[in-house]
């Protein structure tokens, strides 16, 4: 196993933000990678994504995070109904940016594992690269993503509706989609932006997720 394959795989492990797998879940949302806020607190889309997240399936009054509220569905069920209807689990378990690093000391490798995957995350549509180290880096978060979405599904019985929120998560999913099957009988709600920078306030392919809510959760 080359070396930068092995470092990959222990900054994943080293630097991994949990994915929240609600077992009753209906939907579940694929983010990109945690960044600050989720370093922070521990729990997918911690941040301003979470809020707009929030925002948008409970109303525009609401302030907690997505992930805030969906990880500690027994405290916020008062005030955020179905919260169990949800799930939210990340392609790469481990930030893509050094600026959600920012309170970590990282070593010299572990950098050099960032930097390819800033490259990556950049080059979402392209399937292989021309440098072999980008490929390596690419295969480990292929293959840890896999994995957790497969378990993820096997724990989630109701699970419907996978839902890729942004360029990166849909080019991902797709890359996985043909192994074993795995989302044959799902329901992918693709074209959907990620949640970050009011977007999911202004794209029309808003209106297809709005209707899966409504029609699973009722209207709010």
């Amino acid at each position: 196993m080359d070396n930068i394959t092995i470092v990959a795989k222990e900054y994943l492990e080293k630097y991994s933000v949990g994915d929240v797998i609600n077992s009753k879940a209906v939907f579940l949302f694929i983010l990109e990678s945690p960044h600050t806020q989720e370093m922070k607190y521990g729990y997918p889309v911690a941040g301003s994504s979470g809020v707009e997240m929030t925002k948008f399936i409970y109303g525009s009054d609401k302030m907690e995070a997505f992930g805030k509220i969906v990880s500690q569905p027994q405290k916020y069920s008062d005030e955020y109904g179905d919260l169990n209807k949800f799930s939210v689990l990340n392609v790469s378990s481990a930030p893509m940016q050094k600026g959600g690093l920012k309170a970590y000391d990282i070593t010299n490798l572990e950098g050099k594992v960032v930097n390819i995957l800033e490259k990556l995350r950049v080059n979402y549509g392209s399937k292989s690269h021309r440098k072999q180290e980008w490929n390596q880096v690419k295969e480990v978060i292929l293959s840890d993503f896999k994995q957790r979405l497969i378990s993820s599904l096997e724990l989630m019985e109701n699970v419907e509706y996978l839902v890729p929120c942004g360029k990166l998560a849909a080019s991902y999913l797709k890359l996985i989609q043909d192994s074993n099957k795995i989302i044959d009988d799902k329901d992918v709600i693709w074209d959907i932006p990620h949640p970050s920078f009011n977007q999911w306030s202004h794209y029309e392919s808003m209106d297809k997720l709005k209707k899966k809510l409504i029609n699973k959760i009722g209207d709010r």
